[in-house]
């Protein structure tokens, strides 16, 4: 996977965001992951005199599956529902097992890349037919890129990544195996520099 050759400065606004508002997503919390920590610690502390990157603390460490619109628009029952649905068409997927090593310059953000990547693209798209029997035709369109990594820092300016790269390329870091034993359905806030977020709800992922 190559890296990105410019960066530009984070956009964590999406279309209809605003202070204090928060989205439903589906999302696997990595914080908590002593593996993946250790690998993400050292990659911020190289990357720690490099300006025009802001890091991502640690304990919000995550990837973003799917977002299921606006907390404040969501009828009465839509959590239980989309957590009964997901139970269902997941009944079958095995617990996560994930692979983290080489950092990687994204166009807004610094990056340690899950692998297998078909394994997420799998869990997202059933997540999604999940999803749309509870919303319908609310559901989100796909996105140009899909997250399939967890963010190490997010870009504060536009520039050439030459010097990322050369960081992210000179760290030397042992990769990290990771075992996700189920996925979150959160409440997820955007009013600070990375996203932050609380657990409505989990789906075993026991298979």
């Amino acid at each position: 996977m190559p890296h990105a050759d410019q960066v530009r400065k984070h956009a964590r606004w999406r279309q209809g965001w605003s202070s204090g508002r928060s989205s439903l997503a589906w999302l696997l919390p990595l914080g908590d992951q002593p593996e993946l920590r250790r690998l993400a610690n050292q990659y911020q502390y190289a990357l720690r005199d490099l300006p025009g990157f802001d890091p991502v603390p640690l304990e919000w460490m995550h990837i973003l599956l799917q977002e299921n619109g606006f907390h404040d628009e969501a009828p009465e029952g839509r959590v239980a529902a989309l957590l009964e649905a997901a139970r269902e068409r997941l009944s079958s997927f095995a617990a996560l097992s994930l692979s983290f090593h080489s950092g990687l310059v994204l166009p807004e953000a610094l990056a340690l890349p899950a692998e297998p990547q078909a394994t997420l693209t799998d869990l997202r798209a059933r997540l999604r037919e999940a999803t749309a029997t509870v919303v319908g035709s609310d559901l989100a369109g796909e996105p140009e890129e899909i997250d399939q990594h967890v963010s190490l820092a997010f870009s504060t300016a536009d520039g050439p990544a030459v010097f990322a790269k050369a960081t992210l390329d000179a760290t030397s870091a042992e990769p990290a195996t990771v075992r996700v034993p189920s996925i979150s359905l959160a409440r997820l806030n955007r009013d600070h520099a990375c996203n932050e977020w609380e657990v409505l709800g989990e789906v075993q992922l026991s298979g």
